[in-house]
């Protein structure tokens, strides 16, 4: 029994020897092909999901070395898949959903069965249910004839020697073209033109000729020397077309939004359009040549950095190139340092400039009026409370060298410009919503002075809450840096209305709870006057009006604060008025 031991040890030395032995990738499935042998072959992969026909194979008619004289068509190929391995083959490789061709499913509906259709998804005239042929783990052969008597054969290799599908075509069709799907998100390897089992000249995939564009645009690319900075640049012409001006006075912002059109002469892209189809001008989305990099002198937020995010650009055959940015939205700094609310003029910049490298010379930016076929101003929206009442573009002058201060911030340079947006406020909006309260309260407490009692209080009770009311609105509009013209009229009209209040309470009381003194003689000979009594428009003191005068002093005394305080109240509003511009 000492001998079952070493018996046991030399099996598995043995098996062991026997797997070191045999390579792990020469190792064949069930179809007897191995990874080493696909290694000889071209391979197609599918990641796309969805069931599309992407890329087309033209097949070799002419060098197949599988095909005899009855033979029109003998193709071999591998797939590495779950299901769903759909071959099309068809005469053009534009095709329309109702055209004609030989569309081979193996492994549909979940690797199930198998069929031949005669259109893309439809038509099925050739069905086989046998399960599961193919797998992600070994490769699967597929091998498709199509004999001169107008038969179609497809075989699995390995798994039988009868046809797996047959189809008996009338109008047979001359394959030209092949191409690989899969169905849902399945995806799947193909490996063709296999030297191993000498189906090595099958198909190749489709190389069309060039168009002109296409080759234009290698061209202009190679010309374009990696987008590099042209040597004869020194200027850029430019115009645009304003379509909305935005300033939000909180934040000191201004935000433009332009049609942006910029020219320039780069003479490393000029052609001779006879060698090009006779195109004169040419743009295309994968352009590579080189842009100016605008930037916003003064930007602020988004438009820090560069301006030109999204633009077209278009060459012309004499080596001009236009720039188009549309709806390029800018954000700018802009002060508010007028201190009249609601009447504001102010001046917005937008500092442009071109940033250039160290040893480039300055790119001068030029605006070029009469290239621009509609006025900058036409047509601008204005979605905030200002207007635009002028625009213009000045040069700025700068003698420095660099583009960066010591400090690293941006400043101008010679060729720089600056877009001048003079706006206003939409002062007529609030005249009407502010001013027109103001002049009615201005009206009640005139009126208040012809009226007793507690009709002449209910005057300026409700002037006073007028006031409070357009003062609590005027802090929400108003710049809080400073106290508005407006705000201040509105100040005196409320120190007003209690004025008035406190005189109506004094007059109630000298005519119905007068003082039960004499009138001091002072104050006696200054009711007497006939001066004042002319200029308050209160009768002359006769002999009847002087006896009542001397027994009820002081209810005279009520009608000259009244009459007194109307006039010096009248004199108020109207230097106010006259003041502020009502």
């Amino acid at each position: 029994m000492n001998y079952i031991p070493w018996l046991i040890s030399a099996a598995l030395w043995l098996w062991l020897c026997l797997c070191l032995a045999l390579p792990a990738h020469t190792v064949a499935g069930r179809y007897n092909i191995s990874f080493a042998q696909l290694d000889t072959c071209d391979s197609y992969t599918i990641n796309e999901a969805g069931y599309a026909y992407r890329d087309f194979f033209m097949v070799h008619t002419l060098d197949n070395n599988q095909v005899n004289n009855n033979k029109r068509l003998h193709l071999k190929f591998y797939v590495l898949t779950s299901m769903d391995a759909h071959i099309l083959l068809s005469v053009t490789n534009r095709l329309r959903p109702n055209d004609r061709v030989y569309e081979i499913v193996i492994g549909a509906g979940g690797n199930t069965f198998s069929a031949i259709r005669t259109a893309m998804g439809l038509r099925r005239v050739s069905t086989n249910q046998d399960r599961n042929l193919l797998s992600v783990f070994e490769p699967t052969p597929i091998e498709i004839v199509q004999t001169q008597d107008a038969e179609l054969f497809v075989y699995i290799p390995g798994f039988k020697t009868e046809p797996l599908l047959q189809f008996m075509d009338a109008s047979a069709l001359t394959i030209n073209y092949i191409s690989f799907s899969s169905f849902g998100t399945n995806t799947a390897r193909w490996f063709y033109d296999c030297s191993f089992d000498g189906f090595d000249k099958e198909i190749s995939k489709e190389t069309p000729a060039l168009s002109w564009e296409q080759k234009l645009l290698a061209d202009l690319i190679y010309q374009g020397e990696n987008a590099s900075v042209p040597v004869n640049v020194t200027s850029i012409a430019f115009h645009f077309q304003a379509r909305s001006i935005a300033y939000e006075q909180a934040n000191a912002l201004l935000r433009t939004r332009m049609h942006l059109m910029m020219h320039w002469q780069d003479n490393r892209l000029r052609w001779n359009p006879e060698r090009y189809g006779q195109l004169k001008s040419f743009e295309h989305p994968r352009l590579e040549i080189w842009t100016p990099q605008l930037t916003v002198l003064n930007g602020a937020m988004d438009s820090l950095g560069e301006a030109l995010k999204t633009y077209e650009l278009r060459v012309f055959s004499d080596g001009n190139v236009t720039l188009y940015a549309s709806n390029l939205e800018l954000s700018s700094w802009c002060v508010d340092s007028a201190r009249n609310w609601p009447k504001e003029h102010i001046a917005c910049d937008v500092e442009l400039g071109v940033l250039r490298q160290p040893s480039q010379s300055n790119i001068i930016l030029k605006y070029e009026r009469q290239r621009s076929p509609i006025a900058p101003t036409e047509h601008v929206n204005t979605p905030s409370g200002w207007t635009i009442i002028g625009l213009s573009v000045l040069h700025l002058g700068n003698d420095s060298a660099s583009r960066y201060s010591d400090q690293g911030m941006l400043h101008t340079m010679a060729g720089d410009v600056a877009i001048e947006f003079k706006l206003q406020r939409n002062s007529s909006f609030y005249m009407t919503v502010f001013y027109m309260p103001l002049i009615a309260c201005e009206i009640f407490i005139i009126l208040s002075f012809v009226l007793r009692s507690t009709r002449r209080s209910a005057l300026i009770l409700i002037a006073l809450l007028i006031i409070a009311w357009g003062l609590m609105y005027i802090t929400r509009h108003a710049s809080p840096h400073y106290v508005p013209a407006l705000m201040s009229d509105y100040k005196i009209i409320m120190i007003v209305s209690c004025y008035c209040y406190i005189l109506h309470i004094c007059i109630m009381w000298l005519e119905r709870y007068p003082p039960r003194n004499k009138a001091p003689a002072l104050l006696a000979s200054l009711i007497n006057s006939n001066l004042q009594r002319c200029v308050l428009g209160l009768r002359y003191a006769d002999s009847n009006a002087y006896c009542d005068i001397q027994e009820k002093p002081w209810s005279h005394l009520a009608k000259i604060l009244n009459n007194l305080s109307f006039i010096g109240v009248c004199i108020v509003f109207a230097v106010m008025n006259v003041t502020s511009g009502v």
